[in-house]
C-alpha cells in the first residue's frame, strides 16, 4: 500500500508567515514563509516518507461566494482595515506564497502542484483523499476541521501545530460519531468559523443528538430543524466536500533532484538547505533513486 502525503500549502504557509520574524529576506525580498514552509514540508516527510506529494493551494476567487455571499465575509473585509504595515506585511506574504506555488515548488521537481479557480483547497484534498484512499493510505496535513469527514481507516490527518494524529478513532472519542456523519452534523450546525449559517440554536451537539435520534420531536429545536430544509440544503452544499465541479487530478511521481535544490536554494538565498545534511536527507526521501535506494537497505535490514 503506498502512502500519499496532501499538504494543505496555505495553512502551512500562514503558520510560517506568524511564526518566523519578517526580517528574514534574500535581495530585498522577503523570504520568512519560503523558508518556514519548506522546514515544515521537508521535516513532514521525513517522518512520513510518502510515495507521492500533493501540495494543494486555494484559490483567490471562491465560489462559495457565489452560492452564499456572505461566506468568510468578515475575513474578507478584515483587509479593508489593515494600516500600511499591515499592508506591506500581506503584500509580501501574498508574494511569497506566489513564489512557492509557481516558481519554487516546480523547481524542485514537485510535480503535483495544484490550484483550482474558483475553489478552496480543502475541496482538491477532499477529492484526491477520497480518490486515493481506496487503495493506498493518505495522510493530510492540515488543520481544518472540515476535513474531518475524510477520516476513516485510510486516512489520517496531522496537526503540525499540536503535533497530534487526528484518526477516526480520535474523531469518535470526542463527537460520538464517526466522521461519515460529519457533513450532516455541519449541515444542520453550520460552521461559525467560515460564517455559514446553521439552524438557530443548534450547535454540533444538539446536531449530532438529532441525528442519532436522541432528541424529542415535540421539543422546540428538533422542530425548528425538520422546519429548515432549505437552510440545511444551503449549509450542506457549503460545507460537504468536494464541492460539486473540483477537478479530478491525478498524482504523478516528483523529478526532485539535489541538482535542483541546490539551485533553488542558491537563487533564494536558502543557505542551510546547501548543507550536508539538508542535501542528504533531500535525496533520501524525495529524490527517486535516493528513495527507493533506501527503502531496498531497509528491506535487506529486515
Amino acid at each position: 500500500m503506498k502512502k500519499v502525503l496532501l499538504i494543505d500549502c496555505d495553512a502551512v504557509a500562514w503558520s510560517a508567515y506568524h511564526g518566523l520574524p519578517d526580517a528574514l529576506s534574500h535581495n530585498e525580498q522577503s523570504t520568512a514563509v519560503i523558508y518556514g514552509f519548506l522546514n515544515s514540508v521537508f521535516y513532514q516527510q521525513t517522518v512520513e516518507d510518502a510515495d507521492l506529494i500533493g501540495f494543494i493551494w486555494d484559490s483567490r476567487k471562491n465560489k462559495r461566494i457565489d452560492i452564499f455571499p456572505e461566506y468568510k465575509f468578515k475575513r474578507r473585509t478584515v483587509k479593508q482595515e489593515y494600516t500600511d504595515d499591515e499592508q506591506r506585511s500581506h503584500s509580501a506574504r501574498s508574494q511569497q506564497f506566489k513564489i512557492l506555488r509557481k516558481e519554487i515548488l516546480p523547481a524542485l521537481g514537485f510535480s503535483n502542484v495544484f490550484m483550482q479557480k474558483g475553489y478552496e483547497g480543502d475541496d482538491i484534498i477532499a477529492a484526491l483523499a477520497l480518490k486515493y484512499r481506496k487503495r493506498n493510505f493518505v495522510r493530510l496535513l492540515a488543520r481544518d476541521g472540515d476535513l474531518f469527514q475524510l477520516l476513516n481507516q485510510n486516512c489520517t490527518m496531522f496537526d503540525w501545530v499540536k503535533q497530534q494524529t487526528l484518526d477516526d478513532d480520535w474523531f469518535f472519542e470526542r463527537y460520538g460519531v464517526y466522521p461519515d456523519m460529519w457533513a450532516d452534523v455541519k449541515a444542520i450546525a453550520g460552521c461559525p468559523t467560515d460564517e455559514v449559517p446553521g439552524v438557530p440554536g443548534i450547535g454540533y451537539d444538539r446536531a449530532i443528538k438529532y441525528l442519532l435520534g436522541n432528541m424529542k420531536p415535540a421539543s422546540v429545536l428538533y422542530k425548528r430543524i425538520v422546519n429548515s430544509p432549505a437552510l440545511i440544503d444551503l449549509t450542506r452544499t457549503l460545507t460537504t466536500l468536494p464541492l460539486e465541479g473540483t477537478k479530478q487530478y491525478r498524482l504523478k511521481y516528483d523529478t526532485c533532484t539535489v541538482g535542483k535544490l541546490k539551485q533553488v536554494a542558491e537563487e533564494f538565498g536558502l543557505q542551510s538547505y546547501q548543507s550536508d545534511g539538508r542535501v542528504m536527507d533531500f535525496r533520501r526521501y524525495f529524490c527517486g533513486r535516493g528513495k527507493a535506494e533506501a527503502k531496498a537497505n531497509k528491506k535487506k535490514r529486515r
